[in-house]
């Protein structure tokens, strides 16, 4: 009985892969402050901070990330949070009504909106219902940088935080959270190597450890 239960650990250990050294790149390392400092003006109600971190983000000329799919076939919808994108963000300081036609702005992202010569970076912003996950699925290959900033709360007492599973399907590899796995983190960080030679899909599920539905953005190289 001991022998097979050290036998399963084993298995389950080379089945997952721990993600200690987590340095992004400079380009992705860009885009997250910006949308973290996004994410800070809000909460504070700082409209020239929301300007300063907008400018920041334009800066960094990303993409949308357009090859990532939601596998829920009932995704909630944007409507009514935060979506980090820039142009949701210029019409926010303009006075306009962004919050009730959010799904609208997310749909619209073409992104390409800044002037940069760096390597470009994917972001999309979405939505999770409270105590509860979303799974979406995208493919990558080699050097995987993924990271998650959550909106504001709106309530002072509360603070959205999420906790991520990610699943490399193809190889069989887990690279999961392994700090306040229960009570989640507003801002998660990823970076690990996937096989170069062979294309990997990889399967993410990102849970709402809160009581409020909340919006996040997916942040990838």
């Amino acid at each position: 009985m001991m022998k097979r239960s050290v036998l399963l650990l084993i298995l389950l250990m080379a089945n997952s892969v721990i993600c200690s050294a987590q340095e992004l790149s400079t380009e992705v390392q860009k885009v997250f402050d910006a949308c973290v400092n996004l994410s800070s003006a809000i909460g504070a109600g700082s409209t020239s901070g929301l300007r300063s971190a907008n400018n920041q983000l334009k800066a960094c000329a990303v993409n949308p990330f357009s090859s990532l799919r939601c596998s829920d076939e009932n995704q909630l919808s944007l409507n009514g949070h935060f979506v980090f994108n820039e142009t949701f963000v210029d019409s926010l300081i303009a006075g306009r009504n962004v919050y009730k036609f959010a799904q609208q702005y997310a749909d619209k992202d073409r992104g390409e909106r800044g002037v940069s010569t760096s390597k470009k970076v994917f972001t999309k912003t979405l939505a999770v219902r409270a105590s509860s996950s979303i799974k979406f699925t995208f493919p990558s290959r080699d050097h995987q940088e993924l990271t998650f900033v959550t909106e504001p709360s709106n309530t002072a007492d509360h603070q959205n935080r999420i906790t991520v599973r990610i699943h490399d399907k193809t190889h069989d590899k887990w690279y999961n959270d392994t700090k306040n796995v229960n009570k989640g983190q507003p801002t998660r960080t990823f970076v690990f190597d996937l096989p170069a030679n062979d294309r990997s899909l990889l399967e993410v599920e990102v849970i709402n450890c809160g009581k409020t539905d909340c919006s996040f953005v997916v942040i990838s190289n």
